[in-house]
């Protein structure tokens, strides 16, 4: 009986399992330098632009946009499942620099995949939200104002994660790590175990089923809501809400090029990666590659939400260049219940 060598024992003293019967095409892809090198610069560009963006964003909306918002509340919950994700990216750098090496154990590599795919699909539902919030303030701002509040909003976040969770469980519940014994490597989430799904037909149901309802109906509601809006404001008075106008139509433009240049290559390579997966085929350097792209929303959800309104950023860079005036209000949100609502001129106020 041939000796085991050391990175197997390695491997079965600590109760990592070995995979077995890999494609070559799974160890090609395993091998990939394109992966190894790309990603790392990915994640350290997501890392250093997303952490201080979002530690300012959330510093500022917790101390000064009080009293809350719905939109201020759906931003915090964005700006919170960004910095959650953002902070596990040192550790995905490591292991992509040592060529696909956990070192990190299995259970925080079980953390790391839950807080990735965590913070995709809570992002897009908050961004739907939003999207929603803004449809009925302005499309219908007497009908619905009632639903359009604080509270409601705060349990709208907690729906948002009672339905991101759940569906995440079976990756919990089953070993995320592998050695590789052809390649000397530990990796995370790059192997799944065989018995996880009972076929391949599962396989691409579940990962298939996480796409149709975390990406593709937002991206729906948000195209309507959105729609819905633009025309309701061409349709307005030319002599009112100009600025308003102004301000919506941007915020919308750089909302449809977040969600072009973020989500879309993901649901592009992930519907390419299934389809040739099912025919025994490889995509999957294309799929992490998009995977990774998706970070950047993090980066993106500052600027669009707090950043989007001139006099918002101004306020931003007054406070912190401490150069408040005593008469500017510590207390204005970012957007109110009715800074977008079609009102006669005389009560519309500024963006």
């Amino acid at each position: 009986m041939p000796q085991a060598s050391p990175f197997v024992l390695m491997c079965r003293n600590q109760s990592i399992p070995i995979a077995q019967h890999l494609l070559n095409s799974t160890l090609e892809s395993l091998q990939s330098t394109v992966i190894s090198t790309t990603l790392p610069v990915l994640f350290s560009v997501i890392f250093s632009i997303s952490i201080p963006l979002n530690c300012v964003s959330l510093w500022f909306l917790w101390r000064y946009s009080r009293p809350w918002t719905p939109t201020i509340v759906f931003c915090l919950n964005l700006t919170i499942a960004d910095l959650a994700y953002t902070l596990i990216l040192p550790f995905q750098i490591v292991y992509y620099l040592k060529g696909n090496v956990w070192l990190f154990g299995d259970a925080f590599c079980r953390i790391v995949t839950l807080l990735s795919y965590g913070n995709m699909h809570s992002s897009t539902l908050t961004m739907m939200s939003i999207s929603i919030e803004r449809y009925l303030g302005i499309v219908h701002p007497l009908s619905y104002k009632a639903l359009r509040s604080t509270r409601t909003a705060v349990l709208i976040c907690f729906i948002i994660w009672v339905l991101v969770l759940p569906p995440l469980i079976p990756l919990m519940h089953n070993n995320l790590t592998f050695c590789v014994k052809e390649l000397s490597m530990i990796t995370c989430f790059d192997i799944l175990p065989r018995d996880m799904f009972r076929s391949l037909e599962h396989f691409i149901s579940y990962f298939g089923a996480l796409i149709f309802f975390f990406f593709l109906i937002p991206l729906l509601i948000m195209g309507f809501c959105y729609i819905s809006i633009i025309l309701t404001l061409l349709h307005s008075s030319s002599t009112q809400l100009r600025e308003t106008k102004k301000q919506t139509v941007y915020l919308i433009i750089v909302l449809l090029l977040v969600i072009t240049v973020c989500y879309m290559p993901h649901i592009i390579m992930s519907v390419t990666h299934f389809v040739l997966y099912f025919q025994k085929e490889s995509f999957y350097m294309g799929y992490k590659l998009s995977f990774a792209i998706v970070g950047f929303n993090c980066c993106f959800d500052p600027l669009v939400y707090y950043f989007g309104s001139h006099n918002f950023r101004q306020n931003i860079r007054e406070k912190l260049c401490r150069c408040v005036t005593v008469g500017l209000s510590e207390n204005t949100p970012i957007f109110s219940e009715h800074d977008m609502q079609i009102a006669p001129i005389q009560h519309i106020p500024r963006v």
